[in-house]
């Protein structure tokens, strides 16, 4: 049995469209926060928010502030569509707008959050009553 073998290279060359993905360059603005919260390094944030939102989301968000404190364009972070539906950054035309403050976990991710960690998570809420804000 005999098998044809087409080569296509041919025809491509004389036609042929790179696609280059286009690659978003944003600009971050901290916005300073007059509601209680953690700064985005801070333990709570590394082990309650990457739990809700995962590890990588965490990263992105740190190399947010980062950025902004630095004044430094970015290139679009890969979770930046998780850190918006969470509502910790805003996304509006080229620029990223995000509080200087990390605040508490939503109670609806809280309960979402294994056992062990809905239990450490009780230490880190405010009792009713006490003075301080939450988080350093």
């Amino acid at each position: 049995m005999i098998t044809q073998t087409v080569s296509y290279s041919a025809a491509m060359t004389d036609r042929t469209v790179r696609r280059v993905p286009h690659i978003r360059s944003f600009s971050v603005e901290l916005v300073p926060s007059a509601q209680q919260g953690f700064s985005p390094g801070h333990e709570y944030v590394r082990l309650f928010w990457a739990a809700a939102l995962g590890k990588g989301a965490v990263r992105d968000l740190l190399d947010l502030f980062l950025a902004g404190l630095r004044r430094r364009r970015v290139c679009e972070p890969f979770y930046l569509a998780v850190l918006a539906s969470a509502g910790l950054v805003q996304v509006t035309e080229g620029r990223i707008r995000m509080p200087s403050r990390v605040p508490p976990l939503p109670s609806s991710m809280v309960n979402r959050l294994a056992p062990h960690l809905r239990l450490d998570h009780r230490r880190w809420t405010p009792r009713a009553g006490a003075a301080g804000s939450v988080g350093t």
